[in-house]
């Protein structure tokens, strides 16, 4: 492909979804797509680096068929379970992580030590409330951070970590307007749900949270990866974000997982 011509080529690119199909590039190429109603998309390319926007015109029956998707996640379950009964069930059949498959096990001396550290965490710990909230700030010292690095306990990864989020829980107190900011999110369509929808059940399928097609787990890693894709439209959103999602919402319940991601990107930008 002759990229130095004064005009610039077009290449017709089909991209029906089938799984594993995969678009390679030059490194010294640019490539711009733009996607129709016919599945096919427009690719344009110069010098440079890779850039893909997507084309938000859709056809009524795509609208309708994303109106229906989302009506999968949202709705109510038939049932509500016993909570309390399906733990009992599932929790003998998982591992300490909640994975349906024996990988590891601590030994006696490993749940030993894990105990004396988690220990050590709560004595550093203090509780506190804030925004009618109840969470533990710690002493930001360098024993705080050697600790960090040598592994934090399962019991203190929800604390410890909105704790080092949250800038030493200094930015907690925005939370109120977060959730707003996070609701608000969910009422927005975005371009990327069929692409999420495709990777959630591919995403820790072993795990007893995400098992259950469109269960509460699938539901809030959607909620989380919709809104985040909302609320930076230049990320949007890609492969890979979903088992960081899945991984944080094992330890934290979904707008504590939305608040700080936000907050976090605000302050970045």
């Amino acid at each position: 492909m002759d990229t130095g011509s004064s005009s610039t080529p077009e290449i017709w690119v089909n991209t029906t979804p089938v799984d594993d199909t995969h678009l390679y590039r030059n490194q010294s190429s640019q490539m711009s797509t733009h996607s129709d109603d016919t599945g096919y998309s427009i690719v344009t390319a110069t010098h440079s680096s890779i850039h893909t926007t997507v084309d938000n015109t859709k056809s009524p029956t795509l609208k309708t068929n994303d109106k229906d998707l989302r009506h999968q996640y949202e709705q109510e379950p038939e049932r509500i379970p016993d909570v309390a009964t399906e733990m009992e069930k599932w929790y003998a059949l998982t591992d300490r992580y909640g994975f349906l498959r024996d990988t590891y096990q601590l030994d006696a001396k490993a749940k030993e030590k894990e105990v004396e550290r988690a220990e050590k965490w709560a004595k550093m710990s203090m509780a506190t409330v804030i925004e009618d909230e109840h969470v533990h700030t710690f002493t930001y010292t360098h024993k705080f951070k050697k600790r960090v690095f040598k592994g934090i306990p399962d019991c203190w990864r929800r604390d410890a970590w909105y704790y080092m989020i949250t800038d030493c829980l200094t930015s907690a107190t925005n939370d109120n307007k977060l959730r707003s900011t996070y609701e608000t999110l969910l009422q927005k369509e975005s371009p990327h749900e069929r692409q999420i929808d495709l990777d959630i059940p591919r995403t820790l399928r072993d795990h007893i949270m995400f098992k259950q097609r469109y269960g509460s787990g699938q539901r809030a890693l959607f909620n989380v990866l919709r809104a985040f894709a909302n609320y930076d439209e230049e990320v949007g959103y890609c492969q890979g974000m979903t088992n960081i999602v899945a991984t944080i919402l094992m330890y934290c319940e979904e707008e504590l997982e939305s608040i700080p991601s936000i907050d976090t990107y605000v302050q970045e930008r």
